[in-house]
């Protein structure tokens, strides 16, 4: 990422200079036929019908997923992407039963997710957090420090689930060098009546069901429509606790003619937790000695919770024309809310008595989170010099706001014995005034635009760019004075290049970075610039039997810079405020193995073995609750012959060692709290009836593996799931 030095006349606001210029390519270059005589560039003509717009799917046959343009812009198959993406289909996610985005999360390879307590999760790729989800290609708002809950969605109204690893700020704008997640919606693409309905249960009181519909809605079919519903439900498996979610999800599309489509739909989700634990249960004992509390206890209370509510609307336009480009027109807007009651439990108990714990005169919280989207983009292929290439443009606009209301308590109850405690007969605080805790206004005007040369016949580059004004608005709040952040004219590059070194197996190379503003100021008043990820990836991807199963590998460096560091005892001018500079932050390097696709009729596989290392710029591993080594595996076989009704699945997630430096609260010497490596095994069992009707049977954690999922943080520790069976029935109409 650098700062744009274009034209004189442009310096001053290059992103108003580059959005003019985008409006009459956007409006050209489609319809150019020749720029000179000389060089000539020529639209390649195709035939349009209704079903143009319409995309292939591999989605519920495989475990190799479709054509994804979420890492570039372009629409490129896995083998064309100069960068390790990562797609999890239908078929993936309902033989492991990954009912919710953190479940695909905890199966993705590189992917480490680790839990602050039971209702919140983050994850980290590549040594980084992930802290960019997107639906259909729009970030969301995504804060799991506040539980915003975009990583709880249900799978059920999604086709495919990609995961783009490194840096991805030509499509995703701010984020962390890491990965990016974007859920592509199931589409209303369906002529005829069909539908999926499903039931299941499951111990700790698990329920679950589905119902997907979708129909032509008139009589010629160029109307359809889709209907998605979900619910689930299930006990904790501390003392105290349960879960439920509720989502509801429909689309329509509508063929205005051969060439324009409109698709318009919204969605509705609650996610309801009773009785979740705020944090860990304590590491250590009031004498020094490291607790060992079982895996049903609890820091909770009956009267806790924490609820959030995600709803969505959104319309697509999509017009093709004659000469085979497309052009697109979006607008998303959803909000995001959330109350909760909480309890927080600190100090270390006495092993004996169970005593020495209080609880936090906090806890009590309220969101609202909003965020409106809207991009015109226009795509398609082009002849130059004798070749074809594809390009694409998009101009957005995005807004995202989001509020935060507290409230301290004025009278708590003593914990008592916690020896005892089970989380019930606990009285709730009594609460006092509400305050504004947090608020701010995130707006971002982009331009990007990206094209995959064809070099030679053996040779591709994609080169794409992305302009950025960001500014961010903080109102005054109980721990921050108001703010406004400005920055313009923020340009992230793109750049990679692939070399066919036959039909088989593809050399490539690629270069990204990502920005994320901060806060801090410099001696001089001036807010610093913006956190710069940079990403460096080489490596070789190899597509098997016509690419229907996927082999690569990959060497990666991340970079990060501008990072805001302490600037001795120097102050910001005019205040008392500590100044700051930028310096070089955390780098990691590693590199990833991955196995995708079919290996023969009936067998599907996906893995991934990942290993990297990650210092600050003094030599100092960071991070290193995060295990540095991980194999994800999962594979499914359909029995031949006479058996051919019963599929039998299987897998393994395995993780080295991480550990955290904590604080020993009595002897105040720091001690490692480690996660020693350890093995989730899972296993699935189905059999189909007939081509309408098959039931499964789950297990997670198949040995009933114990194990930590938070190490350190507070000085405390949270146990993994424990074993989890489930059994289900589908009915396919």
């Amino acid at each position: 990422m650098t700062r744009f030095s274009g034209f004189r006349h442009a310096a001053r606001n290059p992103l108003a200079f580059a959005i003019r210029s985008a409006l009459v390519s956007m409006v050209a270059l489609p319809l150019l036929a020749q720029a000179d005589d000389n060089t000539p560039i020529e639209i390649a003509p195709v035939k349009v019908t209704a079903d143009a717009l319409k995309a292939d799917r591999r989605s519920d046959t495989s475990y190799q997923g479709d054509a994804a343009k979420s890492a570039t812009g372009l629409t490129l198959e896995a083998t064309e992407t100069p960068q390790s993406v990562t797609v999890f289909t239908r078929k993936r996610m309902e033989e492991q039963k990954l009912d919710n985005i953190n479940d695909v999360l905890s199966q993705t390879a590189g992917i480490s997710v680790k839990e602050y307590d039971s209702a919140r999760q983050y994850y980290y790729s590549r040594g980084f957090e992930i802290t960019t989800i997107m639906i259909d290609g729009v970030p969301t708002l995504f804060d799991p420090g506040w539980g915003t809950g975009e990583n709880a969605s249900s799978t059920a109204m999604y086709e495919q689930v990609e995961v783009i690893k490194g840096a991805t700020g030509l499509t995703s704008g701010e984020g962390n060098p890491s990965a990016a997640i974007n859920m592509v919606r199931k589409r209303a693409d369906s002529k005829e009546l069909e539908g999926t309905a499903t039931l299941g249960t499951g111990n700790r009181a698990q329920y679950n069901g589905s119902l997907d519909v979708a129909s032509a809605l008139n009589a010629d079919g160029d109307v359809r429509g889709r209907a998605v519903v979900s619910h689930q439900q299930e006990d904790s498996f501390r003392d105290v606790g349960d879960s439920a979610s509720s989502m509801v999800y429909l689309t329509t599309e509508m063929d205005l003619s051969a060439r324009t489509r409109l698709t318009l739909g919204g969605n509705y989700q609650l996610n309801e937790n009773n009785s979740p634990t705020w944090g860990g249960i304590p590491a250590w004992y009031s004498d020094g000695s490291r607790s060992h509390y079982s895996r049903s206890t609890t820091t909770s209370a009956d009267w806790a919770y924490w609820d959030n509510r995600h709803a969505n609307l959104f319309a697509e336009l999509s017009h093709q024309l004659d000469n085979g480009w497309q052009l697109d027109a979006r607008v998303n807007q959803g909000n995001s809310s959330s109350d909760s009651r909480l309890l927080y439990v600190s100090g270390n108990a006495d092993e004996e008595t169970g005593l020495g714990l209080s609880a936090c005169n906090c806890g009590k919280f309220d969101t609202d989170t909003s965020y409106r989207m809207m991009d015109i983009s226009a795509r398609g292929d082009y002849s130059l010099f004798g070749r074809q290439h594809q390009a694409s443009i998009t101009l957005s606009r995005g807004q995202r706001e989001f509020i935060a209301h507290s409230a301290n308590a004025t009278s708590v109850a003593d914990i008592g014995n916690f020896n005892e405690w089970d989380g019930t007969g606990y009285a709730e605080h009594i609460w006092g005034d509400t305050f504004l805790y947090e608020h701010f206004i995130d707006t971002q005007t982009a331009l990007s635009g990206s094209t995959r040369l064809s070099l030679a016949d053996d040779l591709h580059a994609i080169v794409g760019a992305r302009i950025t004004n960001q500014e961010i608005d903080r109102k005054a709040a109980a721990y921050n004075e108001a703010q406004t952040i400005t920055h313009d004219g923020i340009v992230t590059p793109y750049l990679g290049l692939l070399y066919d070194l036959n039909d088989t197996y593809t050399l490539y190379a690629s270069y990204t970075d990502i920005f994320s503003a901060q806060n801090e100021r410099s001696a001089s008043g001036d807010v610093l610039d913006p956190i710069v990820g940079k990403s460096y990836e080489t490596g070789i991807k190899a597509g098997f039997m016509d690419d229907r199963l996927i082999a690569s590998a990959a060497v990666f460096r991340i970079e990060q810079d501008n990072l805001a560091q302490a600037d001795g005892t120097n102050t910001v001018e005019g205040s008392a405020d500590q100044a700051y500079v930028e310096a070089d932050g955390a780098t990691s390097r590693g590199y990833e193995l991955e196995l995708t696709g079919t290996v023969q009729k009936g067998w599907e596989v996906q893995t991934g073995w990942t290993s990297w290392e990650a210092e600050d710029a003094d030599g100092t591993k960071v991070n290193t609750e995060q295990p540095r080594k991980m194999l994800k595996l999962y594979s499914s076989y359909q029995l031949p012959g006479r058996f051919s009704a019963i599929t039998l699945g299987g897998g393994a997630n395995w993780e080295s060692r991480a550990y955290a430096e904590a604080t020993n609260p009595v002897s105040g010497a720091a001690e490692q709290v480690s996660q020693e490596a350890y093995t989730l095994y899972n296993m699935m069992a189905s059999y189909r009836f007939n081509e309408q009707f098959k039931t499964q049977l789950n297990i997670d954690n198949l040995t009933d593996e114990t194990y930590y999922t938070n190490i350190g943080t507070f000085g405390q520790v949270l146990y993994g799931t424990p074993r989890t069976v489930s059994l289900s029935a589908q009915y396919d109409f």
